[in-house]
């Protein structure tokens, strides 16, 4: 089995479930809420953790992750690459493991996911920088009028030999989109990548619009040599919090972080004023 087995189309239980205790969509949902779309960028193929689902990706011979799917910062994911005497395991701070067999790999995956809700993930065709895991942040606002603001972007390094580039120790990091993307792409590609990045950002931010009135969208890409984009993560607000403002701070000019602030003081101002007139 080759990779063209994968298909990008969720293939397990497609009804969308929001949930109403936390008001956010976990890692599957979010998913199957945005595959059966024709969007502007790619979304690795995906599917709920399960022994069947396990076997087909084993035999695709391609790189998959692992992720349960509230996880966060890299906590808990794996990286499995298929080669030909059984299975490296690679965790988010680096560390591996090596299976030399199929059961004893199955046997092992298992016994260490099924106690969580589980994805399984095709590893997205996506360049590094540095020989270290990148993504791109794009960070969408409402403002004080309700509409969607782009608010900046930003990339995010992974430390050395980590997975994930959420995973900023070891030399990991935050920089300008424009200074990564500059080295990987000719000047004359940069301009369509950032408008797409924003028209990515939009897609997303519309279709949630039609189950929930999210504040703060965060989505994580990453992008193949080839400039198209593949979405990694879409992070929303919830009861547990909201994509980081803090993120941006760290950038040598911290004139969008400032910005990020001061809208979110207008619109919690404006907001509060409207609920006393009604």
């Amino acid at each position: 089995m080759d990779n063209s087995s994968l298909q990008n189309t969720p293939q397990t239980n497609n009804k969308i479930h929001f949930d109403k205790e936390r008001l956010y969509f976990n890692k599957w949902e979010m998913y199957k809420l945005l595959a059966p779309h024709s969007l502007p960028f790619k979304i690795p193929y995906t599917e709920y953790f399960s022994g069947p689902a396990l076997y087909q990706f084993v035999f695709s011979q391609t790189p998959f992750f692992i992720k349960p799917v509230d996880t966060w910062a890299g906590r808990n994911i794996s990286l499995i690459t298929p080669m030909d005497q059984g299975f490296l395991l690679k965790h988010p701070n680096g560390s591996t493991e090596f299976h030399p067999t199929v059961d004893a790999f199955m046997h092992n995956m298992l016994g260490q996911y099924s106690k969580y809700q589980t994805i399984i993930q095709q590893r997205a065709p996506i360049l590094s920088y540095d020989s270290r895991a990148f993504d791109i942040r794009i960070h969408l606002q409402r403002d004080k009028h309700g509409n969607w603001v782009n608010a900046g972007d930003l990339v995010r390094i992974g430390g050395k030999d980590a997975i994930v580039s959420n995973f900023l120790s070891k030399g990991g990091g935050i920089v300008e989109t424009d200074f990564i993307l500059g080295n990987l792409f000719d000047h004359y590609y940069l301009h369509t990548i950032i408008e797409n990045l924003s028209n990515s950002a939009f897609a997303i931010a519309n279709l949630l619009d039609q189950y929930y009135p999210f504040i703060d969208i965060g989505a994580d890409f990453g992008i193949d040599p080839y400039a198209n984009l593949w979405l990694l993560e879409v992070n929303t607000n919830d009861r547990n919090g909201r994509p980081g403002y803090d993120l941006f701070k760290k950038l040598p000019n911290k004139t969008t972080y400032k910005q990020m602030i001061a809208r979110d003081k207008d619109r919690t101002k404006a907001w509060k004023k409207q609920k006393k007139m009604f």
